[in-house]
């Protein structure tokens, strides 16, 4: 498989993780990032050893201010 493939997919399985509804579909895209994540590790490209999940941080302060940039609510 295409390595950019494969690291768009886990990219999209850590976001897709950040921002679920439900616990088991927070694990479940999770556990997707992680496989994609030793995929790329086993691979020929440079890639971090484990996928990291502190994406389950608290909100920052500044978060919820995308209004500021000209949006609107």
């Amino acid at each position: 498989m295409d390595v950019n493939y494969i690291l768009g997919r886990e990219q999209t399985s850590l976001y897709n993780a950040a921002h679920a509804q439900s616990a088991p579909a927070r694990i479940a895209h999770e556990q997707l990032a992680t496989a994609y994540g030793h995929l790329l590790a086993a691979s020929s490209f440079p890639h971090r050893s484990s996928v990291s999940l502190s994406f389950r941080a608290a909100p920052t302060e500044n978060e919820d201010r995308w209004a500021d940039d000209g949006g609107s609510r």
